[in-house]
């Protein structure tokens, strides 16, 4: 019988997963911040948050004033929200309404199986003259790093299994074509990257990442614990450092 891929890489009982999901918002909400005041979020602002995991962006977005509606398929970490609206939904199937003035999603379609559904769920949310702003990565620079701190064999295995899975290794890109696909317009894409230090709280997101996917890797023959060891090692090692995934956000507008 042929193997069954998992819905989402990350849907397991990994133990560290708060932590995990926690240490991601430190490394990339100042970036998303920035971009969402940029096009907009402040006192009556309609603003749809997708994929909202632990709800640090869609707090900030109520904290600026907006109303917000922060959905997820698991809404179990959403809790504590001043101000935000929590709903269990689908990008896909759902109706979730269609007059928002932003909505946002970080990391999400890199994970989505229907892509192209996804997206046009999105942008049909939007009210005439909302935008759409979608954040996901390009892991390109995490293959050209020349020390190998992050073990070639080892990024290897974690992306690949990351990809069994539906991720897109390149989405960030995929994303402005998505965007212009259903219409939108003035769609236009920029990237960010952080330098990660051995050692640090960014370095230990990493660490985790690798221990999230460390089960399947070792059970697909991928790699062995010891080269997961070894690689885990380096990033809490200080004066190792290295260059992110680049994060692209993409802007796109609703004409109608």
């Amino acid at each position: 019988m042929a193997e069954t891929a998992p819905h989402y890489v990350f849907a397991t009982d990994f133990e560290r997963e708060e932590e995990r999901l926690a240490l991601g918002e430190r490394l990339w909400d100042p970036g998303t911040q920035a971009r969402l005041a940029e096009v907009g979020v402040g006192p009556g602002t309609r603003c749809l948050e997708v994929g909202a995991g632990r709800g640090s962006i869609a707090a900030w977005m109520a904290g600026r004033g907006a109303e917000v509606t922060a959905v997820d398929i698991d809404t179990s970490r959403l809790t504590g929200l001043h101000g935000v609206r929590v709903r269990q939904a689908d990008v896909t199937t759902d109706d979730i309404g269609r007059d928002y003035d932003l909505v946002h999603a970080r990391l999400v379609v890199q994970h989505v199986a229907d892509r192209a559904s996804a997206v046009r769920w999105m942008a049909a949310a939007l009210r005439p003259g909302g935008h759409l702003v979608l954040e996901d990565t390009d892991s390109t620079p995490l293959f050209d790093t020349a020390d190998g701190i992050m073990h070639e064999r080892v990024k290897r295995a974690a992306y690949a299994e990351m990809t069994y899975a539906g991720y897109h290794p390149r989405c960030g890109l995929l994303d402005i074509d998505l965007m212009t696909a259903v219409g939108l317009v003035d769609v236009r894409a920029e990237g960010r990257a952080e330098v990660v230090e051995g050692g640090g709280l960014n370095a230990r997101w990493f660490a985790l990442w690798l221990e999230h996917l460390r089960p399947a890797m070792i059970a697909r023959g991928r790699v062995d614990a010891a080269e997961i060891d070894a690689a885990v090692a380096d990033l809490a090692t200080p004066g190792h450092r290295w260059l992110s995934q680049v994060m692209v956000t993409v802007t796109g507008r609703k004409v109608a």
